[in-house]
């Protein structure tokens, strides 16, 4: 992995671009309202038939009847309609329902109807959330006596409210999809024909990380899409929209928050990840330390906090966990590591503290991220694997503040309990570990 590019991941982009999406007013559950509430009048009356008669066809992978009741002369809307049915059949779909509880109705010239914004959840068999919280993605439907005219996709540059986006790859790019065992699906665009190459890969890390992770909360299964090309790269999960992004990134992990029956975004746990990684950046080279470090995140992010607003788990724990894990059994990417962080020391970097949230993905950020996997380092050293990962378990709960993490009065019963030293004590071993090159 080339060292101008190992540093940057999809959350470095969200959270520097302000992307991640923060909900309604700080929730912490779902509020429970009837699905079948018809806000929107005998317009909608029409639409609820549709919407459930599509649900079934796509588990059913029925295109006759997904597509029926479409505007066959526009012809843009049934090309589109064809892909994303032809990519979502290839995925094992655990639940189809559409939500139209914030869906309002206005009345069009011509004798059309417009809905904004339709919810559709969309659950595959690798989602997993509390009770039927599931991710889901939004449109903008018109409709015109019992056929429906257009369908628009709402993205973060056409958004609705807080709507969550429909910016999946399968609503772009024909995909190959292949399933790996039973719990990973790899899918690439026509310039991945080579998918297969990577899925001994993906099986392999996948095993190593659940096995890193034990029986804590994960996901039943996971999604990696595949790319060589930069603008599927950059309109992928609308990772181009961040005012940061940069094309030279080579993976990124999306953590996605389901929704109630109200529609309104769940706040205390993610409901699905998604995984991309650029082939076209690892320039030929294996990119297995980019699939392990990616799903380094995937299999941690359901026990991992929610972000709310600014507030989210503290940075240097998660990416410099993902990190760590690419040095397993794997001595030469730790030495680089290990490399990496003597020279941040040598260069002045090193301010005996991680680096705070919002100075993670800032000018140090290459030695930022080795110096957070060091902290989990050090915790192998004194306590053994298990005990660097029930510490990163830990920490990821708790939200970061402006203060070190480690001066935090939780952190001390952690370092305690897990490492069997005061955190003063632990921060003053960290420090010296760090001058020493980690």
């Amino acid at each position: 992995m080339p060292e101008t590019n190992a540093a940057w991941s999809r959350r470095a982009v969200l959270l520097a671009g302000g992307l991640l999406v923060a909900g309604c007013g700080g929730q912490r559950g779902p509020l429970i309202e009837s699905e079948d509430y018809d806000a929107g009048g005998s317009g909608m009356q029409r639409l609820r038939p549709f919407l459930e008669r599509r649900a079934k066809a796509l588990k059913d992978r029925d295109e006759g009847a997904y597509l029926a009741g479409l505007d066959t002369s526009n012809d843009k809307l049934m090309r589109y309609e064809k892909l994303v049915f032809a990519n979502l059949r290839q995925f094992e779909l655990d639940d189809v329902r559409h939500l139209t509880g914030p869906t309002i109705e206005q009345r069009m010239s011509g004798g059309e109807s417009q809905f904004k914004p339709v919810i559709r959840v969309l659950k595959l068999t690798a989602d997993a959330g509390p009770g039927d919280i599931a991710p889901a993605e939004s449109f903008v439907y018109r409709m015109k006596d019992d056929v429906v005219t257009d369908i628009t996709r709402v993205t973060r540059e056409n958004p609705s409210g807080s709507a969550p986006p429909a910016e999946a790859p399968w609503h772009t790019d024909a995909l190959k999809v292949v399933q790996v065992g039973e719990k990973v699906w790899l899918a690439g665009d026509r310039s991945a024909g080579d998918l297969g190459r990577y899925a001994a890969a993906a099986e392999r890390e996948l095993r190593m990380l659940e096995r890193l992770w034990g029986d804590r909360l994960t996901y039943p299964g996971h999604v990696l899409f595949f790319t060589r090309d930069a603008a599927n790269y950059r309109q992928w999960f609308g990772l181009g929209s961040a005012d940061t992004f940069n094309p030279d990134i080579l993976g990124f992990q999306l953590r996605e928050r389901g929704v109630g029956k109200n529609g309104q975004l769940y706040q205390g746990e993610y409901a699905a990840s998604r995984i991309v990684v650029n082939l076209r950046n690892h320039q030929g080279a294996d990119p297995a330390s980019t699939i392990r470090h990616e799903l380094a995140h995937a299999v941690t992010a359901r026990a991992t906090m929610t972000d709310i607003g600014e507030l989210g788990p503290p940075t240097w724990a998660v990416e410099g966990f993902a990190r760590y894990t690419e040095t397993i059994g794997n001595q030469a990417r730790a030495a680089q590591v290990r490399a990496g962080v003597a020279a941040g020391v040598r260069a002045g970097k090193f301010r005996g503290a991680p680096p705070s949230n919002k100075d993670f993905y800032g000018q140090d950020i290459h030695f930022n991220y080795e110096l957070g996997s060091s902290v989990f380092s050090l915790a192998e050293r004194l306590k053994g694997r298990e005990a660097a990962v029930e510490l990163y378990a830990r920490v990821i709960e708790r939200p970061s503040t402006g203060a070190s993490f480690f001066d935090l009065p939780i952190f001390d019963g952690m370092a305690r309990d897990v490492l069997g030293l005061s955190a003063s004590a632990f921060r003053g071993r960290w420090t010296a570990f760090v001058r020493n090159g980690g």
